[in-house]
């Protein structure tokens, strides 16, 4: 099982996009996302699940994607420990 079926998996409330590049915004579904830097930054600074974020913006009406960036330069690179780079998780949330 391949690590991004993984990621896939956690994340099912959520629709997941792969970008090789952040956008400005995202449109899905009739909705138009924008990047939400302060929920990003803390959702991974205290470890917090996006589908518990994604639950909580229900509540109030809006909805939330999430997109994985990885640089083209980055793809099947390993860094100096022999690990394989990670995606920059960035939080959308619609536009109220």
């Amino acid at each position: 099982m391949s690590l991004r079926y993984c990621l896939t998996l956690n994340f099912k409330d959520m629709k997941t996009f792969y970008r090789t590049s952040l956008p400005d915004t995202v449109k899905y579904n009739g909705h138009t996302y924008q990047c939400n830097v302060g929920m990003s930054g803390a959702m991974n600074m205290n470890d917090t699940k996006p589908s518990f974020i994604a639950k909580e913006l229900k509540k109030e009406g809006r909805y939330a994607v999430l997109v994985k960036v990885l640089s083209k330069n980055l793809k099947g690179k390993t860094d100096l420990y022999g690990h394989a780079y990670e995606p920059s998780v960035w939080l959308f949330t619609s536009t109220h």
